[in-house]
């Protein structure tokens, strides 16, 4: 199920980041989560984002002066027919 996966990764992240994760329906379907990185984020964590972020079917890194966050968006899954579950 795909929002089990969308979840998985929220939660991923949010342990790596040590923040709040968002999960939000993106308008066209599917889901996008967002979490804040902050500063100072240990080497062993950022790798852990990465991974985290490799789940997904989209990801990219925001940067500004005063703040940083990466994004995870997950395409809407597509029903199956009865005969390709076969």
């Amino acid at each position: 199920m795909r929002s089990t996966r969308v979840f998985d990764v929220a939660n991923r992240l949010a342990r790596a980041a040590g923040t709040r994760a968002r999960v939000r329906l993106r308008p066209g379907g599917g889901y996008r989560v967002e979490v804040a990185l902050p500063q100072g984020l240990p080497v062993e964590n950022q790798l852990k984002v990465i991974a985290a972020l490799a789940g997904a079917d989209r990801y990219g890194h925001h940067y500004t002066h005063t703040a940083q966050s990466v994004w995870a968006e997950f395409d809407q899954e597509q029903e199956s027919s009865s005969s390709e579950q076969l």
